[in-house]
């Protein structure tokens, strides 16, 4: 490929990624939010951080998209090693075990989201934006 193909591929590239990433996070807080709130009002016990977390964000976008982001941070942050555990219990409890359906409607679309923000971060940088 010459330079200016892949000069061209980069820009397709960050401006789809942008345009997906806003169309998938507006998905987040509003279509996909009910299934959000299922798994968080299962895991964040009276007291945690999670509970907390919703009290204080509230109900409104960004409280929304908060609340999504500490829900998925609760479902990584527990598996690291050594840390996981007292992470996972300062931030909530997984009492019953939720159905692997269920929390794959908070994983996918924010990993998805985390990705398409990497790339377009990084085909900004392909094309010297932060020179």
């Amino acid at each position: 490929m010459s330079k200016e193909q892949l000069l061209e591929l980069a820009t397709i590239t960050g401006v789809a990624c942008m345009a997906l990433g806003v169309v998938l996070m507006v998905l987040m807080v509003t279509l996909f939010f009910r299934r959000t709130e299922e798994v968080e009002r299962r895991i964040a016990t009276p007291g945690k951080q999670l509970d907390g977390i919703r009290s204080i964000w509230g109900n409104g976008p960004i409280g929304r998209w908060m609340r999504v982001s500490h829900v998925y941070a609760f479902f990584v942050f527990r598996k690291f090693p050594r840390i996981g555990a007292r992470i996972e219990s300062r931030m909530g409890d997984e009492e019953e075990p939720l159905p692997r359906s269920l929390k794959l409607w908070v994983i996918v679309p924010y990993t998805t989201y985390a990705i398409l923000v990497f790339l377009f971060f990084f085909s900004a940088w392909y094309l010297g934006a932060y020179d």
